[in-house]
């Protein structure tokens, strides 16, 4: 036989040989220098997840400011605008009167602005000029009332 073809043959017997168990009658027992036992445990690294997209999102904007409650109706509207051709001090007292019952909370909600127009030659200090009171439409709380007078004396009394 040629060498290579021996060689091969006791690859294979050495293989045979060792590769088999063996049988449960011829156990041999290991020596306990040799017997080494090594515990071992799995570590499982968490593979991330792709990145995943994180969205923000704005609060939703507020509720538009509601509108001040509106405080006259048509009726006490023309009832205002008659009083003129008085002074101002009545007429504002009056109509500060009939404004408190139609404000919220019975409280006067609305002011007015004085206008000084001597051109009309309204006699009196301070009088409301006639068709002088101009409101609002509609007038809303915290809305202001505008008297045309015929001077500025209405703080002297």
């Amino acid at each position: 036989m040629n060498r290579p073809t021996v060689l091969c043959l006791l690859a294979a017997a050495t293989l045979t040989a060792c590769g088999q168990p063996p049988s449960p009658g011829t156990s041999q027992a290991v020596p306990q220098s040799e017997f080494t036992t090594t515990p071992t445990s799995t570590t499982t690294t968490a593979v991330p997840d792709p990145p995943t997209r994180t969205t923000t999102t704005k609060p939703p904007p507020p509720p538009p400011k509601r509108p001040d409650r509106w405080v006259l109706t048509s009726d006490l509207r023309g009832s205002i605008e008659e009083q003129t051709g008085i002074p101002f001090t009545l007429s504002w007292t009056t109509i500060s009167g009939q404004l408190t019952e139609a404000c919220p909370g019975k409280k006067l909600c609305v002011g007015y602005t004085l206008v000084v127009d001597g051109s009309t030659g309204t006699e009196g200090d301070c009088t409301v000029i006639k068709g002088g009171i101009k409101v609002p439409v509609p007038l809303h709380e915290g809305g202001k009332i505008t008297f045309r007078i015929t001077n500025d004396k209405c703080s002297e009394g």
